[in-house]
Parts: structure tokens; sequence; C-alpha cells
């Protein structure tokens, strides 16, 4: 914005950038318990996103593609999730729950199988109880799965 605009009014910039949301971007959908949507995809993204988060322990809702390093996402999210819930994206590279869950086991977690996103989410839901805090991530599909009526989504759109 400099580059084109010259110098900006940091305070205004603050102000805006305060304002501003992005569906999927760390969106809050609930606060009781706090529940998180977040679209990270690849390890870079989930290590940028456990580092926003707040210091505190979260269920994680996970469904990532078979492209995907899923392990070294499930280790990152490790940092602030012991638990997961593992499901599959509505897209067919989803990794099986299954497959998911024998990973993030491999790596010390505690994992459960809920093959539908929304039944996921809301055993992560529960798993956490209401003073608890879930993310779901690990694909921008699981998010659009998510937050799309049931059966209006054709495409990977949010």
């Amino acid at each position: 914005a400099r580059a084109q605009l010259g110098e900006l009014d940091d305070a205004l910039v603050e102000r805006v950038a305060a304002r501003i949301s992005v569906p999927g971007r760390l969106q809050m959908i609930s606060e009781r318990p706090l529940c998180m949507l977040d679209g990270a995809h690849n390890p870079s993204g989930v290590e940028a996103l456990t580092a926003a988060l707040a210091q505190r322990a979260f269920v994680g809702v996970v469904s990532i593609l078979d492209d995907k390093d899923a392990a070294a996402m499930l280790r990152a999210l490790q940092a602030r999730c012991s638990t997961f819930v593992c499901t599959a994206a509505s897209n067919p590279r989803a990794l099986s729950p299954a497959t998911l869950a024998s990973l993030a086991q491999q790596l010390g977690a505690t994992a459960e199988i809920v093959p539908d996103p929304r039944a996921a989410l809301a055993r992560a839901c529960e798993l956490a109880g209401p003073d608890g805090a879930v993310i779901a991530t690990g694909s921008i599909y699981l998010i659009a799965d998510l937050v799309s009526d049931r059966g209006s989504r054709r495409a990977s759109a949010l």
C-alpha cells in the first residue's frame, strides 16, 4: 500500500485491520467453547496458525489432502493440540480419517475418527467442554464444508 499510496497513517491502518475478517482465517464461530476455523493447509501455514493461537490447549479437527505433508502439519499442531478429531473433507484427495488418526497417534497425540466434518466439529466441541477451545484446520476444503449449507456447494469456495 505504501508503494502505491505513499506514507500511511499507522493508527488508521491499525484501526482498519482490526475490523477486517477473512472467512476461514482464524474465524471464530462460537465462544463456548471457543471454536475457530482456519484454512491452514501446509506445514508453514500450520506453524503460523499455532503461533497466532492463544497459549491454551485446543482440540483439533483435522482433514488434510494426500499431497500435503500431513505428519509435519500434525507435528506443528501439537504445539496447541494434544487431541485430534480426524475427519475427511468432501474432496476426493482428502486423506482418510484413519490415516490421520494413525499419524497423530504415532506422534503421541490422542485421536478419534469421525468421518463427517460437521459431526467431527460437534465431537470436538463436546471433548473441549464449554470452557475449552477447538480449532478446525488442515484444508480449506474442510473449512468450506463446515461453513457451507449442506449440499449447496459444488466447488471449493467459501
